[in-house]
């Protein structure tokens, strides 16, 4: 039997797309392991249910977010929308935010059934972390648009600032990831965890600092964050990896830099661009940096370095 309906047959009063939930969100292990809502469990298996204690209310757009789109909606039309998620704000309904998120924010524009807790999501960045995602409007666009990220025929390139100087300067960090067993806030490179692979790439150095581009191979909780942490290098800003320094107190120096995918629907391919939050400026303050690649997501794809750093006020040698 599936997962998802064997759960739901001890739980009747809960619907099947409660449990899918549940499981997606890592609170069901089999035999200690997470595994996918379809998985068809065999004899002798145990499922453990992490208890939930706090259940959403019915979703309800943000006051005032019916009267027009928020700026960081950078593309729109009947099928899909791109956003450059600001930094601090959640993806969906979770404990703490029930009531405020990007869903309830984009709720006029996200057709949705009772009970449904993430309308249009089809990947998702931590609340501190910045950037572009996209979503579906329809259920078509958003089971295509999933099967696109699961087959990796979405770009997700990021920029991060993290401490130190990366040794070699660019790679491919390998390292199974899964719940930090000592802290179940954190993530962690554990043995027998779920495969994850970020590349990444110096693209520039402040002394004790390297600005990095990173690729996303596979999309796992915290997986940039976690794996930089593994090596040594934390993600600046990251107070929950051991990225702590002044100034940077609001959050990871972590965003979403390009987002390129087919359409799901026209088939053209689309492709977008965002600068990190203004608050990145404060990197001035460490004077100009070594440039280490002309471009930053690779190469020929505009800006170049020099520009990019231009465009947040940072000196350039």
């Amino acid at each position: 039997m599936r997962l998802d309906r064997f759960l739901q047959s001890f739980g009747p009063d809960r619907s099947r797309a409660f449990w899918q939930r549940q499981i997606e969100a890592g609170r069901v292990l089999v035999n200690g392991r997470r595994e996918k809502a379809g998985y068809v469990l065999k004899p002798g298996q145990t499922v453990q249910v992490e208890p939930v204690k706090e259940m959403p209310p019915a979703l309800k757009a943000a006051q005032g977010s019916d009267a027009g789109l928020p700026d960081w909606v950078v593309y729109l039309d009947e099928h899909l929308m791109v956003v450059n998620k600001p930094r601090g704000l959640v993806v969906h309904p979770s404990a703490g935010h029930w009531q405020d998120s990007l869903v309830h924010r984009l709720l006029p524009w996200l057709p949705h059934e009772e009970g449904e807790w993430r309308p249009g999501v089809v990947h998702r960045l931590d609340r501190d972390t910045s950037g572009l995602m996209v979503l579906a409007r329809h259920q078509k666009a958003r089971e295509a648009l999933s099967v696109a990220i699961q087959a990796r025929q979405v770009t997700r390139q990021y920029v991060a600032v993290a401490r130190g100087r990366l040794a070699p300067e660019k790679g491919v960090i390998d390292a199974p990831l899964g719940r930090d067993p000592r802290q179940r806030l954190r993530m962690a490179v554990v043995y027998g965890g779920r495969e994850a692979r970020t590349h990444y790439r110096t693209v520039a150095r402040w002394p004790g600092m390297s600005l990095l581009a990173l690729t996303l191979e596979t999309g796992r909780t915290h997986q940039i964050r976690v794996h930089l942490a593994s090596l040594g290098h934390p993600v600046v800003g990251d107070p929950l990896y051991g990225g702590r320094l002044e100034p940077f107190r609001h959050g990871q120096l972590l965003h979403a830099g390009r987002l390129a995918f087919e359409h799901p629907v026209s088939k053209k391919r689309l492709a977008f661009t965002a600068l990190p939050p203004s608050d990145w400026a404060q990197l001035a303050q460490f004077g100009a940096p070594e440039i280490a690649a002309p471009y930053v997501y690779a190469e020929g794809v505009e800006p170049t370095t020099p520009q990019w750093l231009s465009a947040l006020s940072i000196p350039t040698l």
